[in-house]
């Protein structure tokens, strides 16, 4: 897997702010077969109607599924700016972590294609959305008419 190391966090990777940003906890980028607090790799992608593209990949050391917090922080870090984050098992306190960052994780099973995932999200984002999805493209228009907020409100000049 290739690093990007020139990204400190998927934020810094984004250029399409309406687009979701998914990321996948992958060994290899092409199927989703990593636990969140173990995982050696995230590969991240900016996913629209009409497309889906690779932002980002990064690896991270091998750890074991022992229940320290620490192997956490990285990952956690790195992730910010996604949207979602799609992964084999997560734990509680991944979960939380994640949800109070504004990351809405998906637990999946039996190591599915990322491909077939991105066609899935891709096909909800042209028609009908499920709610779980509605909720989460919702609260990014939330952030993004906030963020406009607080600049109009600190006399932003492009």
């Amino acid at each position: 897997m290739t690093a990007c190391l020139s990204y400190s966090s998927i934020a810094d990777a984004v250029t399409h702010y309406e687009d979701l940003i998914v990321a996948f906890a992958s060994m290899e980028g092409d199927m989703v077969d990593q636990h969140f607090g173990s995982a050696q790799g995230f590969f991240v992608y900016s996913v629209n109607s009409h497309s889906a593209t690779l932002l980002a990949s990064q690896s991270f050391a091998s750890a074991a599924q022992d229940g320290n917090e620490d192997k956490l922080k990285p990952k956690l870090k790195w992730l910010v700016g996604a949207d979602m984050v799609y992964c084999g098992s997560i734990g509680g306190s991944a979960t939380r972590q994640l949800i109070s960052l504004g990351i809405t994780p998906v637990q999946v099973k039996g190591g599915p294609d990322v491909d077939e995932l991105l066609d899935s999200i891709q096909a909800q984002l042209a028609g009908e959305k499920a709610f779980w999805l509605q909720n989460i493209i919702n609260q990014k228009h939330k952030q993004s008419s906030d963020s406009f907020a607080t600049m109009a409100d600190d006399d932003w000049d492009e």
